[in-house]
């Protein structure tokens, strides 16, 4: 399976907020949001944005979650890292709750993609700030 540098950012903040099992209204918001501000995924009109979303979920669907994680850390450009890190920590966030297993594909997504965790540490304490009233 391969991703492209878009579809891989879709892929795993997918990933990350659906980790639980469900998706929340606000953290669904927030993924559009994220991706409307990302340049990359900018170019991407809405019709484009959705047929990436459902063959992300239809991959999910088909190869499993493990294996779409792998393709899409495989895909996302290095500079995007700390991005997509930041971006998914957000959206977990933005509920109020972070699930186990939301902290769970975090730590994953932060061990794929080499960050540390004196700086994950911080990008999770500024998303608390950001997200807590």
């Amino acid at each position: 399976m391969t991703l492209n540098d878009k579809e891989s950012v879709v892929a795993l903040l997918f990933l990350v907020v659906t980790a639980d099992g469900s998706i929340a209204p606000q953290e669904e918001e927030l993924v559009i949001a994220a991706s409307n501000r990302m340049k990359l995924l900018r170019t991407l009109a809405i019709p484009e944005f959705n047929t990436v979303v459902q063959n992300i979920r239809d991959a999910i669907d088909a190869k499993g979650r493990a294996e779409v994680f792998a393709a899409a850390i495989k895909g996302l450009p290095p500079d995007l890292s700390e991005t997509v890190y930041a971006l998914a920590t957000d959206i977990v966030s933005v509920d109020g709750c972070v699930d186990p297993q939301e902290v769970a594909c975090l730590r994953q997504l932060q061990e794929a993609t080499a960050i540390s965790d004196d700086l994950a540490t911080k990008i999770m304490e500024v998303m608390r700030i950001k997200n807590r009233g």
